[in-house]
């Protein structure tokens, strides 16, 4: 069995080690960034084609009244009366039971389309043979070392596929 949402393995902490490795090598340089409310840049009607699955059941949640109370200004008017709204749930949201799985499966896919390609055996591991860069990803934490001039234009590239990020 494995759990997304484990803590730190083994193979990811050497991974880690790794991409510093790579980014005291001469000529490579390493950097952090953040992604930005990352669960939340998924929206649950991707979930289907992320996951292969022909239905993802609907996710309904129920925001307590006191803090819609305290953001009034995003409470539609004719929700003042409702005691208890239940609203479907659209964006990924941490705690629901796939959020983990469908954030990993967004930044797969991305990050496969960039060009990158997975490591066998090292979970969340990312090579970049043709702008030669190593790419660690740790839930919300990319952390990517190669060739100096290559980090940075491979964030504004990964911007631009949609992962949204807050360089650290």
């Amino acid at each position: 069995a494995g759990f997304s949402e484990q803590g730190t393995s083994g193979t990811a902490m050497a991974g880690t080690k790794f991409v510093d490795a790579i980014a005291r090598m001469p000529g490579n340089i390493g950097q952090d960034a953040d992604a930005v409310g990352a669960y939340t840049q998924v929206k649950l009607s991707e979930a289907g084609r992320l996951l292969g699955m022909d239905v993802i059941p609907e996710t309904w949640v129920t925001l307590p009244y006191n803090i819609l109370e305290r953001g009034a200004k995003q409470m539609p008017a004719g929700w003042r009366d409702i005691k208890d709204p239940v609203v479907p749930l659209l964006v990924n949201l941490y705690g629901h039971p796939l959020a983990g799985l469908l954030w990993e499966k967004f930044c797969e896919e991305k990050l496969l389309a960039l060009g990158f390609s997975t490591v066998p055996g090292w979970e969340s591991i990312y090579v970049h043979h043709a702008d030669k860069l190593c790419l660690s990803v740790y839930v919300d934490d990319f952390h990517m070392s190669g060739k100096d001039g290559n980090v940075q234009a491979m964030w504004v590239k990964m911007a631009k596929a949609g992962i949204i990020l807050d360089p650290a």
